[in-house]
């Protein structure tokens, strides 16, 4: 029976890190309407514009498929374009408001994030400006409080975060973080309300190099919503010397699979094996993955948690020493029974001389698969039996006074 050497255990309730964690209130991809038709005129209900006139020619802007970042289908904001989505005016909790955009050389952009959508009475709590020769430029809790390089002709994530429980904000360009800044104050530093309230996308008609900027898989995240909570996540190794790492989930939101990943002192983190996850359940779920591939040393492990939608997050670290089997093992055969190949595995907790042989029923060694100086640790050898004939065998492994014997099938 084997036993598990306990190093590492973390067994309070903790959730995910919530950098990524999140579910999706509101999303568009724009492939459902009809190009060459106008946005709010197909979809008044999730879609305006800033004179709240859906069919209006001028401001409400219209579908294309000259570019996409997914399926067929972009908004193509030009000059005089004014499209809002309404946000709900959240005033607590944490919430993403993500957009691909693509704007093409010789072109410029904008958008903006509002605090409140009411007219002439609106609030900005962000400003974005796609200036010409690739220069970016923000409007943060202050006008031109920072600025950053943009991409033309190449499809590109933005993400505004907004904190209303702790009045903080961030906008992130291309997964960088260009600026965080203090929501209340606006975007030029005038004050706003502690809310979130819609997105506004915009041509301005006076922009020197002519306002053209396609945008695609809008949406609107709630950040706060926990994907996955665990309640336990442990480390051990057992007596082959491989470490197997077990943890519980309380509840689990989207949950497509946990990716686990290991590093040493001297190296960063490695992906060494997936495990599905359980989807959406509010139900306790329990998980084991064995690592049989780590060598002597320390060693830590995290968990990548993968939602189905493409996000992730990642679990607390826990720690783990790997000395090693701590005893002469041989494992049965896999598969069992097999035609003509099968793996044998065997383990050995010091280096010496090891012999390991197949035998037929009458004794005979039919086929010697190791005999000579082996190193501490697993191994794994295939025997491939095809010039042997159906039946039984026997392998035998053999270190200095050490002995097993197991038997095995071969069907053809």
């Amino acid at each position: 029976m084997k036993r598990l050497f306990l190093l590492t255990i973390f067994a309070a309730m903790f959730v995910f890190n919530q950098a990524y964690a999140q579910t999706t209130v509101f999303s568009d991809n724009f492939d459902s309407y009809s190009v060459g038709f106008q946005l709010a005129c197909q979809n008044s209900v999730d879609w305006t514009t800033w004179n709240t006139t859906p069919c209006d020619p001028t401001t409400d802007a219209y579908i294309s498929d000259t570019y996409s970042h997914s399926g067929s289908n972009s908004l193509k904001i030009v000059p005089n374009n004014d499209e809002v989505h309404p946000i709900a005016n959240y005033t607590s909790g944490k919430y993403e408001v993500d957009c691909y955009n693509y704007i093409p050389t010789g072109h410029t952009g904008y958008f903006n994030t509002l605090a409140l959508f009411a007219g002439g009475t609106s609030s900005w709590g962000f400003e974005v400006y796609f200036n010409p020769s690739g220069a970016g430029a923000i409007n943060a809790g202050g006008t031109s409080t920072a600025t950053f390089a943009w991409v033309a002709d190449t499809w590109v994530l933005n993400q505004v975060v907004v904190d209303l429980d702790n009045d903080q904000a961030q906008y992130w360009y291309n997964g960088n973080m260009i600026y965080q800044w203090q929501w209340t104050l606006g975007a030029d530093g005038t004050g706003c309300p502690l809310q979130l309230g819609g997105s506004d996308f915009f041509g301005n008609p006076t922009a020197p190099a002519n306002d053209e900027q396609y945008i695609d898989d809008y949406a609107v995240i709630d950040l706060l919503v926990t994907p996955v909570e665990l309640t336990s996540f442990t480390a051990a190794t057992n007596n082959l010397g491989q470490v197997v790492l077990n943890w519980q989930t309380a509840t689990e939101t989207n949950n497509r699979m946990f990716e686990i990943q290991r590093k040493s002192a001297n190296s960063d983190y490695a992906t060494v094996g997936f495990i599905n996850g359980a989807g959406t359940s509010t139900e306790q779920h329990s998980y084991s993955y064995v690592d049989q591939s780590v060598a002597t040393g320390d060693f830590t492990y995290r968990l990548k948690q993968i939602d189905f939608d493409g996000h992730f997050s990642y679990s607390d670290e826990v720690n783990v020493s790997a000395v090693g089997p701590t005893s002469f093992n041989l494992t049965q055969n896999y598969p069992n029974p097999f035609n003509p190949t099968t793996t044998i595995s065997f383990s050995v907790p010091q280096s010496g001389n090891v012999k390991l042989a197949v035998y037929n029923t009458l004794g005979q060694e039919v086929a010697v698969l190791v005999n000579g100086m082996v190193t501490v640790g697993q191994h794994d050898v295939s025997f491939n039996a095809s010039s042997l004939p159906s039946g039984a065998y026997f392998y035998k492994l053999q270190s200095n006074n050490s002995v097993m014997i197991k038997k095995m099938m071969l069907l053809k």
